[in-house]
């Protein structure tokens, strides 16, 4: 059972991550270039040769720590429910252990530091560590937050007017032809994470899926223009949703329309298809969905 609710999903993506870490380390350093001479218990140094190789040896095993946590991270975004808390001690963790090896490196480096001191140097490092790495992260979230919400209210307004557009399309085919029976288009609910529907469109107008960390960029047409739809959704649920529409996996992060496929081909042994407008581009297909692919073409083309 999982108490608390989930941090967003851009926390975990890779983006977000790497970004993380090269944003923190960047100003963790200009921090310790600053802090050090007002410091009795610092060593860190750009001056001295000796005191910088040390120094460099340092960064680099905390780009190290945190690289691996990031990584960590990102493995294990879909099994772990990383809420608010439980991000925060991890974090806390990368936090004790880069405090650990600088106190430790403290101790071995500076005259005069006894051992009865270490847990009061090492409390410090500790809440330095925290501040100079907090603000970083905060910084972090807050524009790919803002940078997250701009591209979800874009892609809104995109389905609003795709919808309006489909409404008044409806309306003139009602106008025109009045006694006849309504043909209705085939159409797909997609929801997020959550279970909340987010979007809904036509098979014709859905062109494929493309699975980019914790979302599914959804590649659609509408009024000749080609939009894309950000969902924060896992592409193995929405694979599931799609059963029998003719949306096919061809790839562990593509699910293409079948109706839209153009071309099969083969370079260097790897497959790929091509979709029937040239603005897209060639769509990997694996081998393990290459005969999926060729059958569900098959299968349209006996219908």
């Amino acid at each position: 059972m999982t108490h608390g609710k989930e941090i967003p999903m851009f926390m975990t993506s890779r983006k977000y991550l790497a970004v993380s870490v090269l944003f923190v380390i960047a100003f963790s350093v200009f921090f310790m270039v600053i802090y050090t001479p007002f410091s009795v218990s610092s060593w860190f140094s750009i001056k001295d040769m000796g005191s910088f190789g040390i120094s460099v040896v340092f960064t680099v095993a905390a780009i190290a720590i945190l690289a691996v946590s990031k990584t960590a991270i990102y493995l294990l975004r879909n099994r772990i429910c990383f809420t608010a808390a439980r991000y925060i001690a991890w974090l806390m963790c990368e936090n004790i252990v880069i405090s650990l090896g600088y106190t430790i490196l403290t101790f071995q480096l500076l005259p005069g530091i006894t051992s009865s001191s270490i847990p009061s140097i090492a409390v410090r490092v500790l809440f330095f560590v925290t501040m100079i790495t907090a603000i970083p992260y905060s910084l972090v979230t807050l524009y790919v937050a803002y940078r997250t919400k701009s591209e979800e209210l874009e892609a809104a307004l995109d389905e609003r007017d795709r919808l309006r557009g489909e409404l008044r399309a409806g309306r003139a085919a009602a106008e025109t032809a009045p006694a006849a029976a309504p043909q209705l288009p085939q159409m797909i609910n997609l929801y997020d994470n959550n279970g909340t529907l987010r979007l809904t469109i036509t098979v014709d107008s859905l062109y494929y899926l493309e699975s980019q960390d914790n979302y599914v960029k959804v590649h659609y047409k509408h009024n000749d223009k080609f939009s894309v739809y950000m969902l924060r959704s896992r592409t193995s649920s929405i694979e599931e949703s799609l059963a029998g529409t003719g949306m096919i996996r061809c790839h562990r992060s593509y699910i293409i329309n079948v109706r839209k496929i153009a071309f099969i081909g083969e370079e260097h042994k790897s497959y790929y298809v091509t979709l029937n407008d040239e603005q897209i581009k060639r769509i990997p297909v694996s081998k393990r969905y290459y005969d999926n692919v060729t059958g569900a073409i098959a299968a349209l083309n006996n219908i």
